[in-house]
């Protein structure tokens, strides 16, 4: 298998994927020639897709070890076009209701409640919680700690920041960024950068 990122965030996917299978051999894949250090002492680092190809040959199976939602965007997409088969990420210690619906990636300690639907690529970070009814938009990133509360609605490719919380029924637009530790207490439109309490737009 291999997994498509080779920094800090890979190495918790890693310790996801362990947490089910100590004999996990991965492969990583990263554009640029260096790595983590602690990922290239014990594994193989590859860089280009004939070599992706090459594992693909043996194991078509691949997880996403990025957070930002444009890189899992471009990572998820290249990769399925030559023959990759997207595995999303359940930790052993997440709380995904039965009831939740989505191909997204939930991280060590989040939870994810009833009826909720998360669309590709999704990635829940460690110890955020999203609350029943809530919609999330392809490739977005929800920070760790990041607090959704019930009928949320997130665009695509939207920032989430750490800590960050959205107030119930609160929607955002595409790809808007929201700064870490912010309390979002109304609509945002697409584009937007906000932050602090109550959070306020900042930028384009």
């Amino acid at each position: 298998m291999i997994i498509a990122g080779a920094g800090g965030h890979s190495l918790e996917v890693l310790d996801s994927i362990k947490s089910f299978s100590f004999e996990v051999k991965p492969v990583f894949f990263s554009e640029f020639k260096e790595g983590n250090n602690q990922l290239t002492s014990v594994y193989k680092l590859i860089h280009t897709q004939e070599e992706i190809k090459y594992y693909f040959t043996k194991d078509c199976k691949f997880f996403l070890g990025v957070g930002n939602p444009s890189l899992r965007k471009r990572f998820l997409e290249s990769l399925e076009r030559i023959g990759g088969e997207y595995q999303s990420i359940r930790d052993k210690t997440s709380s995904v209701s039965s009831s939740a619906k989505g191909a997204f990636d939930a991280m060590a300690f989040t939870f994810v409640g009833p009826e909720t639907h998360l669309e590709k690529g999704v990635l829940i970070n460690t110890r955020a919680s999203i609350h029943h009814g809530t919609r999330i938009g392809e490739y977005s990133e929800i920070g760790p700690g990041a607090i959704l509360l019930g009928n949320v609605r997130i665009g695509k490719k939207c920032k989430i920041g750490a800590g960050a919380v959205i107030l119930p029924g609160v929607v955002l637009g595409n790809e808007v960024v929201v700064g870490a530790g912010a309390v979002v207490i109304s609509n945002v439109p697409d584009a937007e950068v906000i932050a602090g309490v109550p959070a306020k737009s900042i930028k384009k």
